[in-house]
């Protein structure tokens, strides 16, 4: 079954939150980090790290060296004084690491991590991790984002707890009697061979421990680590762990594929026994699998295996996940896109584009709707469905929300001043606004900055927000008290109440573009035509979004919409265009 547009949007939102979170901890306590581009062998920049004192040195000067350089020719110097010969010698990366990454790129390979200890001038050792990120700028040029990290402490104290979990748990776990994940990491240490690292955890197991008992949830884990056993085969270099609650860790010395979807299968078509021993609903696993090789850190591949498991759970027709390029490439871009977004406000590179809403009685344009473009270098950098949904993840959506109302009042100000005939212009309000006490104020103010009435800038907040937030009545109310005009947005795509509806102070409901595709079903429009006349009622205005025949704008003239928004019209156009047409 085929997601809808809410579905694939939420499961984006889903992975984006995972995927950031995954970026945050690659690059926040970077103590140096660089761009080189591979292809042409050349950084452009200075390269500074930063000291235990916090003071800024530069590395180029350290090593006797001045930017802009070759690239081959700064790992050269920096292999030199860092890293101990036998141990670079064990390591291909090492003999030339500009190739060795391109060619790794041609392989599909875009990312490379190698620990190892350093001796400053002083004797002081430290044990440093740097990553190497692979991707392709828009000149056709292989680059890398080179990120160095000081894991000294973390190493200490991974050490002293491995002391301590060896004292305490003899490295393995109560519960199955098997391994815990410190001896699996000590085991997929000293085999040091390539192979395939599996996160699997149970759907739901906090409602198994919930509504059947902590005792209960205890013997499905043992049950599950028997199937385990049953199909890893320990002899040939498969082994696995119980790492805590519904987590199981497991590794096969193989990169294959299939081999490994077999062994996935053969656990999960092992579950029902489980369900039926223990008298249980029907157990589901999820599955992710990420390559790990000697060079690579453990906790690095499991995290990937994580978050491949976490993609499986938004699949419809699987249970697993790899974790893919695409997933590293994902993270390069985020970085990229939250880099330029300071910027970008600085440039004015956020435009704010304008779908009209048509009087379908006389074609007039009645308002409209404001959106937005980042455009750079005269074209469209990003589109809106990628970087939005991103800015609401991390939060950045708050700040970029109130930017855009503040360019859409400016502007409305300024046509007000030229004597032009001005029309309500609509702007969203984020759902993360709703958790800020102050939100009211602050768009109080911009409005009235820019010395325009707040009834010619109403706010628009999806439904789904005003049915699932407890905040969302408070904070209607407050922005009613202080005299703006409030519509809801994608009304029909969640499951509003009558009496949540009776109890907000909407102006204005914008029928979802899911109920105007139901144009042409006999219960499709009767379900329309009983919603606009409720509407009616209430003394609520009704528009109607992503219109785009003549036979949904006919249909819902006749039923007495009065407003229509949509390509049948007109579809989102820039300030000039949207000018062309007001006249």
């Amino acid at each position: 079954m085929e997601q809808t547009d809410k579905e694939k949007i939420a499961s984006l939102e889903r992975s984006l939150f995972y995927e950031s979170q995954y970026k945050s901890a690659i690059i926040s306590e970077a103590i140096c980090h660089y761009e080189a581009n591979l292809s042409k062998d050349f950084i452009e920049n200075e390269i500074f790290y930063k000291s235990e004192q916090g003071t800024i040195v530069s590395t180029t000067k350290l090593l006797g060296m001045s930017a802009p350089c070759k690239f081959s020719d700064f790992i050269k110097n920096w292999i030199n004084k860092a890293i101990d010969p036998d141990y670079a010698s064990k390591y291909e990366i090492f003999s030339n690491t500009k190739d060795f990454l391109l060619k790794s790129y041609s392989e599909g390979k875009r990312d490379h991590i190698i620990e190892y200890w350093y001796t400053n001038e002083k004797g002081k050792e430290f044990f440093l991790n740097q990553r190497f990120l692979l991707t392709k700028n828009e000149d056709g040029d292989i680059c890398a984002l080179a990120v160095l990290n000081n894991t000294t402490h973390a190493k200490k104290i991974e050490a002293q707890q491995h002391r301590n979990e060896l004292e305490r748990h003899a490295y393995f776990d109560p519960i199955t009697g098997g391994y815990n994940y410190i001896k699996f990491k000590k085991e997929l240490i000293s085999a040091n061979v390539r192979g395939s690292i599996i996160s699997i955890d149970i759907h739901a197991f906090k409602l198994i421990n919930t509504t059947f008992g902590t005792g209960i949830g205890d013997k499905v884990i043992k049950a599950i680590w028997d199937r385990i056993e049953e199909v890893f085969d320990f002899p040939k270099g498969d082994f696995a762990a119980h790492i805590n609650a519904d987590n199981f860790i497991a590794f096969c010395p193989t990169e294959d594929q299939n081999e490994i979807i077999t062994k996935i299968k053969s656990i999960s078509y092992s579950l029902n026994l489980i369900s039926a021993e223990l008298s249980l609903p029907q157990v589901k696993l999820y599955y992710g699998i990420s390559m790990w090789c000697p060079e690579k850190t453990i906790d690095l591949s499991y995290s990937e295996a994580v978050t491949a498991k976490n993609n499986a759970k938004k699949l419809q027709d699987a249970d697993y996940a790899f974790f893919e390029k695409k997933d590293m490439d994902r993270l390069v871009w985020e970085e990229n896109i939250i880099e330029n977004f300071e910027n970008a406000l600085a440039q004015n590179e956020f435009h704010v584009w304008y779908q009209p809403k048509y009087n379908p009685e006389n074609r007039e344009i009645i308002g409209a709707e404001a959106l937005v473009r980042w455009i750079k270098d005269g074209k469209i950098f990003v589109s809106p469905g990628e970087f939005i949904p991103l800015f609401e993840n991390n939060g950045l959506i708050r700040s970029f929300d109130q930017y855009i109302f503040r360019k859409v009042c400016m502007q409305q100000k300024k046509w007000q001043s030229e004597g032009r005939k001005i029309i309500p212009v609509s702007g969203n309000l984020p759902r993360i606004s709703l958790y800020y006490k102050d939100e009211t104020s602050i768009y109080s103010h911009i409005a009235e900055s820019a010395e325009i009435e707040k009834k010619y800038v109403p706010i628009e907040i999806t439904e789904t927000a005003a049915v699932k937030d407890k905040r969302f009545k408070e904070i209607t109310d407050a922005f009613v008290s202080a005299g703006f005009i409030l519509h809801m947005d994608d009304f029909g795509s969640g499951y509003s109440s009558l009496s949540a509806l009776n109890s907000i102070r909407f102006s204005a409901w914008k029928l979802d573009k899911s109920l105007i595709d139901s144009i042409g079903n006999y219960s499709g429009e009767r379900l329309l035509h009983h919603i606009i006349l409720l509407a009616k009622e209430l003394g609520i205005q009704v528009t109607a979004e992503g219109v785009e025949t003549a036979e949904q704008n006919n249909f819902l003239s006749e039923t007495g919409c009065e407003s229509i928004q949509g390509y049948y019209y007109s579809k989102p156009v820039d300030i000039s265009n949207f000018e062309k047409l007001m006249i």
